[in-house]
């Protein structure tokens, strides 16, 4: 790097992490650069990406304010509720329910 030199590496594998993509949503609590352009950049070279259905979820998000409610609430018998005021986590988490 100090002197502008190129090094070429071979390998059989290569990851490019370029961080999220959680801006794509209208509220997300995302850093303002997960906007998925490296992803982008990798799909427009006709590389494979893999596992895009991964983006992290908070369930405790404050909408429109764009914040979170910290873990703990629920961990402190918070019941996380849908917009009809109905518990929905045992729906996708039967066991964990709203520690989930």
């Amino acid at each position: 790097m100090e002197d502008g030199t190129l090094h070429r590496f071979g390998a059989h594998s290569t990851v490019v992490a370029t961080g999220g993509f959680g801006r794509c949503y209208y509220s997300c609590t995302s850093a303002h650069t997960c906007t998925g352009d490296g992803g982008g950049a990798v799909s427009r070279q006709g590389l494979p990406l893999q596992d895009l259905e991964f983006v992290q979820f908070h369930p405790t998000g404050i909408f429109p304010a764009g914040c979170l409610m910290t873990e703990g609430c629920r961990g402190e018998g918070g019941i996380l509720k849908n917009s009809n005021g109905d518990p929905f986590m045992a729906t996708y988490a039967p066991t964990a329910k709203d520690l989930a």
